[in-house]
């Protein structure tokens, strides 16, 4: 009999439950939501040349279950139909907005954010953009990075409007997050998701590699310095003649070098321009050593007729 009653009781608060939320659902709520922005009907020689929103947020009121509607429709959006724009720029404020949310004509858009999408368009055009790795590595004691990292593809073909691509110098990869790093590395990113409406491109995904040695030092003596555009007339004698130098790098990459990897050199206008007696020559080397050290730092010159 206790069984009976009890299970009378639970389905009893169930009814009273579901009658509770029918009766709440059918009142008025306001609510927030953010919507999807897709573009239609773009001309195929246009494209959008300045950056839009990719979601707008909607404060809209309706019914209880007209708001659940909403949160769980799947195709629901803020469309722009570019149908009309032709070449001209297009100004959608707050009233077309909300006239373009594929919501139940009963519901109210009351507020947007952003109130207004300007659209810029452009001839679209299509070129190669260098693909840039970012890297957010740590390294483990003693280790470090050799030379530059590398994205294969080393770059992508971009569509989209001219203005846009001509000031676009490189894609960037979602940032390779790694720690205590202590060999080579390859590894497969996602290239960043900007500007995914106003342009597409060949590739979404790069592979990033880059070297990884232990660091070490070398120290490198007699790197001669020459002197360059020295009129014929004049001649310049340096004391002393010669640099050295401490560089830096994975073991592997300083181990075979010596002063012939190296090119030192001073120009004839900087010791035109000087009043103390001493430049300091400029040292070029393979991209991925650095150079620590210079000895000397500055070299004494003298010039003769």
């Amino acid at each position: 009999m206790k069984e009976n009653r009890f299970t009378i009781f639970f389905f009893a608060l169930v009814f009273a439950f579901l009658v509770w939320i029918s009766v709440n659902m059918g009142n008025t709520f306001q609510a927030t939501i953010d919507l999807p922005v897709s573009v239609e009907n773009l001309q195929p020689t246009r494209a959008i040349a300045a950056p839009i929103p990719d979601h707008i947020r909607v404060r809209f009121q309706g019914t209880g279950w007209q708001i659940v509607n909403a949160y769980l429709s799947p195709n629901l959006r803020y469309t722009i139909d570019l149908r009309d724009a032709g070449r001209k720029d297009t100004l959608f404020t707050y009233k077309r907005l909300s006239e373009r949310i594929n919501l139940p004509t009963d519901v109210h858009v009351f507020e947007t954010n952003p109130d207004t999408i300007v659209i810029l368009l452009d001839q679209k055009v299509s070129r190669r953009i260098p693909v840039r790795p970012r890297l957010n590595v740590t390294f483990r004691d003693g280790f470090g990075i050799v030379g530059p990292p590398r994205a294969e593809p080393e770059s992508i073909s971009v569509t989209g409007a001219r203005s846009l691509l001509n000031a676009m110098r490189v894609w960037p990869t979602l940032p390779v997050t790694l720690s205590d790093v202590n060999a080579p590395v390859t590894v497969q990113t996602a290239l960043a998701e900007t500007l995914s409406l106003e342009t597409s491109r060949s590739a979404v995904t790069a592979m990033v590699s880059f070297d990884v040695q232990p660091i070490a030092e070398k120290r490198i003596d007699n790197i001669p310095v020459d002197v360059n555009q020295v009129p014929e007339n004049r001649s310049v004698v340096l004391i002393p003649p010669t640099v050295s130098i401490i560089i830096r790098s994975g073991v592997n990459a300083v181990a075979p070098l010596n002063e012939k990897d190296f090119y030192a050199f001073i120009d004839y206008r900087s010791i035109l321009l000087d009043t103390s007696g001493f430049v300091q020559p400029t040292i070029l080397g393979p991209d991925n050593v650095k150079i620590v050290q210079q000895t000397p730092e500055r070299t004494q010159y003298v010039i003769r007729k």
